[in-house]
């Protein structure tokens, strides 16, 4: 090739060179523009992004249907009921094998918890005056039952042995359905 040739070969393939990174620099500002628009849609809908980061701060509503739930799930399935079975029948409350010992004690995790929902509940403003009535005769109901299990297990198949849950039922029956009427205004 001749020096003139090659000199219009370098600039020719100069000005592709320019061409293509002016369109590659097109390319990617609407790239950009493209991902800044996913980021703003998946941010807009709480799907990631900072929106979704942020916890809605629970409300008391939804806090004391947390507390129903705990006494359902944690004191009363996972506990009371199977320890009344426990006494009368030797197993849990659908027949399985029991570990007493361990249940008394996750009871005792739950326990724990329980005085956190008493702080929470005694910290109520006086609007739900009733409810935590009701809370306090259904926590001292669970502290009771809880102290004579502490204080006299069971053993499996001991018809001598009392644990009446009668109270701690009607209780949490009325908590309970305070709450769902709170929840329902």
């Amino acid at each position: 090739m001749c020096k003139k040739g090659k000199w219009g070969f370098l600039i020719g393939l100069s000005m592709v060179l320019f061409i293509l990174s002016g369109c590659a620099s097109n390319e990617k500002t609407e790239e950009e523009k493209l991902v800044e628009a996913i980021q703003e849609a998946v941010k807009d809908s709480s799907i990631g992004g900072e929106a979704s980061n942020k916890a809605e701060k629970p409300t008391v509503e939804s806090t004391l249907s947390e507390i129903v739930n705990f006494v359902t799930i944690d004191i009363w399935n996972e506990a009371f009921v199977n320890i009344s079975w426990y006494a009368g029948s030797g197993t849990d409350s659908t027949g399985n094998e029991l570990d007493i010992e361990f249940t008394i004690d996750r009871l005792g995790k739950a326990m724990e918890k329980k005085a956190e929902y008493n702080s929470y509940i005694a910290g109520l403003d006086s609007k739900y005056d009733d409810i935590k009535q009701v809370w306090t005769k259904l926590s001292n109901e669970i502290d009771t039952l809880y102290a004579k299990l502490k204080e006299n297990p069971p053993h499996a198949t001991d018809s001598e042995y009392e644990f009446d849950t009668g109270l701690f039922k009607q209780y949490s029956k009325a908590f309970d359905s305070d709450v769902e009427s709170l929840n329902a205004q």
